[in-house]
């Protein structure tokens, strides 16, 4: 399989330089850009009094959906000036229109936004079933933040303990990755290694925790081709 895994997208020459290798740099691509986890919600108390929350979806201001119009188009022109194709998936639409789409193209782009929201609708949508599939017969995955995330054997690292309110929380993630993606974003405090030690020995100690966890600054990314995992982009390489 090939993954190019960012914290915040395909930023820079290095990283662009990857997807190209990894698409074998040919021409005229097929891009389908999953927009889901940018969705507008909020997380309310599952009732009165609840510890536990679940997600609400909001209507965007006019103003907020001016700024996702303006983005989205960005980005389509962005890979317009480039010679690809991009269409755009919610795969809180259709699952089988979803899955037609997704086998039909060769990048698969999976936006930032809410990774518990999206690893929600990737099982209500059936993704998880046949996303390793497709991906296993030569298309490739990018994602950014919790579009990468949603790969990872387990989406609860920085979060997830065994109390009552999380009893019952599906924490595992699609499991197309036999490591963990966790991004730094902002001002890159790799600092955050000492932290993310202690928790990981934290959750060892509660329960199987068996993952090299890879610290993924802005501007970096892991690239997966096949049995080669590398750590790439600008600035120190953090693992743990």
């Amino acid at each position: 399989m090939k993954l190019l895994l960012t914290a915040n997208g395909v930023s820079n020459p290095e990283l662009e330089q990857a997807f190209l290798e990894l698409t074998g740099n040919r021409k005229g691509l097929k891009i389908a850009f999953i927009t889901t986890a940018g969705d507008n919600i909020e997380w309310i108390p599952e009732k009165e009094g609840s510890e536990k929350y679940v997600a609400k979806l909001k209507e965007l201001t006019p103003e907020d959906r001016a700024k996702k119009e303006s983005w989205l188009h960005g980005y389509q022109e962005k890979y317009k000036e480039k010679g690809y194709d991009v269409v755009f998936v919610d795969i809180k639409e259709d699952p089988a229109k979803t899955r037609e789409t997704l086998e039909a193209v060769d990048v698969i782009d999976v936006g930032g936004g809410d990774t518990n929201w999206l690893l929600d609708w990737a099982k209500k949508s059936k993704l998880d079933t046949y996303l390793k599939d497709i991906l296993m017969k030569g298309t490739l995955y990018t994602g950014a933040s919790a579009g990468s995330m949603l790969v990872n054997p387990d989406i609860g690292f920085t979060w997830w303990e065994p109390i009552e309110k999380w009893e019952g929380t599906d924490r595992a993630g699609l499991g197309i990755i036999d490591f963990m993606f966790q991004p730094l974003h902002g001002g890159n405090d790799v600092s955050k290694a000492k932290e993310f030690t202690e928790r990981k020995k934290h959750l060892q100690s509660l329960v199987d925790y068996p993952w090299k966890i890879y610290l993924v600054m802005d501007g970096q990314a892991i690239k997966v081709n096949g049995d080669i995992v590398q750590h790439i982009g600008p600035g120190i390489k953090e693992s743990i």
